[in-house]
């Protein structure tokens, strides 16, 4: 008979296989990682670091190997005075947007600078150049911004082109100057240096929209404030002084000797007769 032999079974795997799947797995893993990171959406990743932040009180100055053209969170650092206006105009949108004055302003912000763009109805009455007491807090918000910054502020008065005929303002041309002249002298008032503001009336030649409806002729009268980023055309502070004649004198007389070359005017704010003293260019 035979004799039987004792067959030894093992249990479990052989120790080079349990090697060799761990390596397995973390090649898997590496791989894995490498094509996520290939296609990774920096918005997400950055949505993620910042709710992290945010989260944990950390990774205010993460050290990371992928670098970002942008931080997740951005710092207020203008290189520029435009720059500074630029950042400086989002407070006197949320002063509009708080007090409900979208209706009645337009902000526009471009390359040469930023415009307020103010409903004539908002300002004024009709037929009148007298401003309302409804925009104050508005114009000192906006002369706080103008203060801020050394450029010039040009102010432009706008109407529709349904004619006045008044005793005042014989036409629009009269009625969007005065205008304009009074938005200027506010905001002289609230601080803004007056050599830093022109004024200029346009009337109704230089419309939004067409006056053809009712909507498009109350869009048309307005009053624009242009806040112009160019040093260049700044003028020269106190180069030419306004002189009314003294107390009895023929608005027609000649001039003191002492002021050298003079034009006769009429100021637009007091409707009296002047001249411009300094040097006049042939």
């Amino acid at each position: 008979m035979a004799k039987k032999k004792n067959i030894t079974i093992k249990q479990g795997l052989d120790g080079w296989v349990m090697t060799y799947g761990d390596m397995m797995s973390l090649l898997l893993t590496f791989f894995v990682l490498i094509v996520s990171f290939s296609s990774m959406q920096e918005t997400k990743f950055e949505q993620a670091a910042a709710s992290l932040a945010d989260a944990f009180g950390v990774l205010a100055n993460p050290e990371s190997v992928i670098e970002f053209n942008n931080p997740i969170v951005p710092n207020h650092t203008p290189v520029d005075e435009e720059a500074e206006a630029l950042y400086e105009v989002r407070s006197v949108e949320r002063f509009i947007l708080e007090h409900n004055l979208g209706d009645q302003v337009e902000v526009e912000v471009t390359q040469q600078g930023v415009l307020f763009r103010l409903d004539a109805p908002f300002l004024f009455k009709s037929g009148s150049a007298e401003l309302e007491q409804a925009p104050a807090g508005l114009f000192e918000e906006i002369s706080g911004f103008f203060r801020k910054f050394p450029y010039q502020v040009k102010i432009g008065g706008h109407t529709d082109n349904v004619p006045i005929g008044s005793a005042r303002y014989p036409s629009n041309w009269e009625l969007s100057a005065g205008r304009a002249v009074t938005v200027a002298r506010y905001f002289q008032e609230l601080g803004v240096p007056p050599e830093r503001v022109a004024a200029t009336g346009y009337g109704e030649y230089r419309p939004l929209v067409g006056n053809d409806t009712p909507e498009g002729r109350t869009r048309n009268r307005r009053v624009e404030v242009f806040l112009q980023f160019a040093k260049e055309d700044m003028p020269e502070k106190n180069k030419l002084d306004f002189v009314d004649p003294e107390p009895g004198a023929s608005p027609t007389a000649a001039p003191p000797a002492e002021f050298g070359p003079q034009r006769q005017i009429i100021n637009p704010v007091t409707g009296r007769l002047g001249s411009l003293t300094g040097q006049i260019q042939p």
